[in-house]
């Protein structure tokens, strides 16, 4: 059994059950082995959570093809963000208690505020424009995976809510999004008048 492996079962397990649900108890059982191998090869529970979130952001910034006109790089990143929280809610889950720690991680937000800056944006804007669309893309995604569909909530309910008549998920974001950039473009205009 490798570390590696023991990854795999974890990411498994954290996606489906959440990051508590791995223990080094479930995991032997899933390989086939005893608690204490699992905890001899993965160092301990709390610096395998922190690889298993580690690696799965340091692959998901390591594929990023990063584009050069500022907007491109903004929703490149909320994009990037997106699909990984929507893929491995356990990603989500660890960055409610801490900063991600990852390969690549910190890179991109300095790569996200430099875009912000190259729009025109100060550094202190530039920072808060990051934290802004940052902030949009975990709350959409915490949302969405606590809620589920709208299909689901009851037909009065959803009679009477603002979404009644517009409610899709991905045209949500992307209008989010867009709305988050448009107004970092009115600002840097604002700034450059200034």
């Amino acid at each position: 059994m490798s570390h590696s492996e023991i990854l795999e079962v974890a990411t498994q397990i954290a996606d489906d059950e959440g990051l508590d649900a791995v223990t080094f108890r479930v995991l032997a059982d899933r390989l086939g082995t005893s608690p204490m191998a699992v905890h001899r090869t993965s160092g301990g529970i709390a610096a395998l959570r922190h690889d298993l979130v580690s690696t799965l952001v340091g692959e998901a910034v390591a594929a990023i093809e990063w584009p050069e006109e500022w907007r491109a790089v903004a929703r490149t990143f909320a994009d990037t963000l997106h699909d990984l929280l929507m893929r491995h809610p356990l990603v989500l889950e660890a960055h409610r208690q801490a900063a991600l720690e990852a390969p690549g991680a910190d890179d991109t937000s300095h790569r996200v505020v430099r875009a912000f800056r190259e729009a025109g944006l100060g550094d202190e804007q530039a920072t808060y424009a990051y934290a802004t669309l940052h902030d949009f893309v975990t709350g959409h995604v915490a949302i969405r995976l606590s809620r589920g569909d709208f299909g689901t909530v009851p037909a009065e309910r959803r009679a009477v809510s603002v979404y009644a008549d517009h409610h899709d998920y991905d045209r949500r974001f992307a209008a989010g999004v867009r709305l988050i950039l448009d107004g970092v473009a009115v600002a840097a205009g604002a700034e450059a008048r200034s």
